[in-house]
Parts: structure tokens; C-alpha cells; sequence
């Protein structure tokens, strides 16, 4: 049965509903900058992100400076770029960093992270598209999820499902929690020493920054949080 909402609360669904959108737009694009090259666009529209007002939570000056300055990238450092994507997280050689949950927290790859993965997306239907073609811990697939996740939270707003909003912010929150934040700390760190290139740098920045803020700021959201609790 559908709970009914007070007025004062239903003029709040556009906002957090948009806000849901929000973060499943934002999720989305973190795991593309982990699971595909960078290309011109994807970097203009980082340093557009990085220096909007939205971003200041989780963006620092330094860092939406460093990007500014990448704004008219020429072929040949674009063409470094994806160089050092592929050094950083394909190649295992001097450079690699493994963008894996299980390496992180079970010392190898396939370890017991990947099957509580696997078993959490099954569970909720969860399937990775084809064209990454990536493992189900990967830190692009689990931003993935989470971009998910945050979509259909979009939904259930516009539905003024409540039920279901409370549910998927449990899972957003647990997922959070129990996964990505167990482990990116470590492999952001990895990145800022194995590189020296600021873009990859600032993405790293950026992604944990966000992550963080996102747990602090956009799971806790006012009146509806204790409401639906």
C-alpha cells in the first residue's frame, strides 16, 4: 500500500527527484572516465562539471583550476592521454593500477568482493553493458551500479513511491558503505602516486570527493529522510 505524503512534502518530490537524477547523471560519467579512454569531450565537459556551483563539495579550487587549464587539449595531448589510460588500467606493467575491489580487499583478483558483487547485482537485476565488457568489481561498473540505483530512485520519486525510495536508498547506503568507500580511498592513492599526468590526478579527486560527498550530503535529504524512516 502506498503512503500518502502531507502537502508540505509533496511539494518536495521535483527537488529531490532532480536530485536523484542528478547523482545517477554524475555516476554515470565517473564510471565512463574508468571504463573507456578520454576523449575531447569527455574532458571538456569535466572541467564544465568541475567548475559549476553544484561541484563545490566535492571539488576543490586546485583541482577545477588544474582541469581549466586542459580546456584546449591538441591531438597529441589527447593522444598522451589515452596512452596513460591504457598504461594505467589495462597494461599490468610498472604503471598499472588494478581498478578492482577484490584485489584491494582480498589480495587477488575473483576473490570473495567479486562474488558478493555478483550476488548483489543478480539479486536486483543488475547487468553490465556489453560494451565494457568488465569485471563485476571494477570501480567503472560498481560507479555504474550506483548510477543505477540512483535512476530508479528518480522513478520512484516521480511515482511518489516512497516504499521504494526508502528501499533504494538502503541499498545506495549499504552499497556505499559495505563497498566502494571500503576500498577507492586505497585505490585513488594508488593513482596519484603511479601518475604524474593532472588529469588522472583530478579524476581520482573528483570521484572520492564525490563519493564522500555523497554519502554526507545527498543520503541524508531533510524532511523526507525522517519521514520514510
Amino acid at each position: 500500500m502506498a503512503m500518502e505524503l502531507p502537502d508540505l512534502l509533496e511539494d518536495k518530490i521535483d527537488s529531490y527527484a532532480e536530485l536523484a537524477s542528478g547523482r545517477s547523471n554524475f555516476y554515470f560519467f565517473l564510471s565512463s572516465l574508468f571504463l573507456k579512454p578520454p576523449t575531447a569531450d569527455i574532458i571538456k565537459m569535466l572541467t564544465e562539471l568541475t567548475n559549476s556551483p553544484e561541484s563545490s563539495n566535492f571539488v576543490s579550487k586546485q583541482t577545477a583550476d588544474s582541469l581549466s587549464r586542459m580546456g584546449n587539449i591538441n591531438n597529441e595531448e589527447l593522444k598522451n592521454l589515452v596512452q596513460e589510460y591504457h598504461d594505467l588500467f589495462k597494461v599490468p606493467l610498472s604503471k598499472y593500477v588494478a581498478p578492482y575491489e577484490s584485489v584491494y580487499r582480498d589480495g587477488h583478483l575473483h576473490g570473495q568482493s567479486t562474488l558478493k558483487i555478483k550476488e548483489i547485482y543478480r539479486r536486483l537485476g543488475f547487468q553490465i553493458p556489453h560494451e565494457y565488457y568488465e569485471l563485476s568489481d571494477h570501480i567503472g561498473t560498481e560507479l555504474a551500479f550506483m548510477a543505477t540505483l540512483c535512476k530508479e530512485e528518480h522513478k520512484a520519486w516521480k511515482e511518489k513511491d516512497i516504499n521504494l525510495v526508502r528501499s533504494l536508498w538502503e541499498i545506495e547506503e549499504r552499497f556505499l558503505k559495505e563497498h566502494i568507500t571500503c576500498w577507492l580511498p586505497k585505490l585513488c592513492n594508488t593513482i596519484c602516486e603511479k601518475t604524474k599526468v593532472n588529469f588522472y590526478i583530478c579524476m581520482a579527486e573528483i570521484t572520492l570527493g564525490f563519493v564522500q560527498s555523497d554519502i554526507t550530503h545527498n543520503l541524508r535529504k531533510g524532511d523526507f529522510y525522517s519521514y520514510v524512516q
